[in-house]
């Protein structure tokens, strides 16, 4: 199948195999997806979480109204944003110029930048643009698993509080989106819903 007929393919999977594992070698492509996406200014103001522990997931799945993805599937990710933008953006030009005093110099104007367009942001701002940068990385993850012929379901509906406490997240992250990754169970009855996308003349338009 191509890209696109693998798009057409997927859907929201309610009911994984629990038996079909992700191989290693699957899991790296997803992980290096997210970590390849675009974020604004190339910062990635966000964390992913790799859960596999069985009891944890146990918790999390109490704190989503019992969604049996959180368990069932072989692949759980979490995705975090950041609110600590400024730190961030100093972490991002101490990789692009591998912590050299003399090139950093160098990129001072991409620095001032870079941190005056985010420490202008008031909190509900900044919160709402690292929030888009995750969800960035979380479609691309979506798009790699389709890639990969793997299912999956994205999940917003959870108690994204009490997920922090369950992983001990520190303070700097706020829990955005989960994604679970594995093989449907022929008995999902969602596999047999039509895939209902609104036409491309009402999603798009030419000026």
């Amino acid at each position: 199948m191509s890209f696109l007929e693998k798009l057409s393919w997927r859907y929201a999977t309610k009911k994984f195999d629990p038996k079909k594992p992700v191989s290693e070698k699957d899991k790296e492509k997803v992980m290096e997806a997210i970590r390849m996406a675009p974020t604004s200014f190339g910062v990635q103001p966000f964390h992913v979480t790799v859960v596999e522990s069985k009891d944890i997931r146990e918790e999390l799945k109490k704190n989503a109204w019992g969604q049996p993805q959180f368990t069932d599937a072989p692949l759980l990710l979490v995705f975090s944003s950041r609110n600590d933008l400024l730190k961030r953006a100093d972490e991002f030009i101490d990789v692009m110029t591998g912590g050299d005093a003399g090139k950093r110099e160098m990129f001072a104007k991409v620095e001032m930048m870079i941190k005056g367009a985010l420490g202008g942001k008031n909190p509900a701002d900044a919160k709402a643009w690292a929030a888009k940068q995750a969800y960035i990385a979380l479609g691309f993850g979506l798009a790699a698993v389709a890639e990969l012929g793997l299912d999956s379901c994205p999940m917003e509906g959870f108690d994204a509080s009490a997920f922090k406490k369950i992983l001990g997240l520190p303070e700097n992250l706020y829990v955005e989106a989960s994604l679970a990754v594995g093989h449907r169970s022929n008995d999902d009855e969602a596999a047999k819903r039509p895939k209902v996308r609104f036409s491309k003349e009402d999603l798009f338009s030419v000026k």
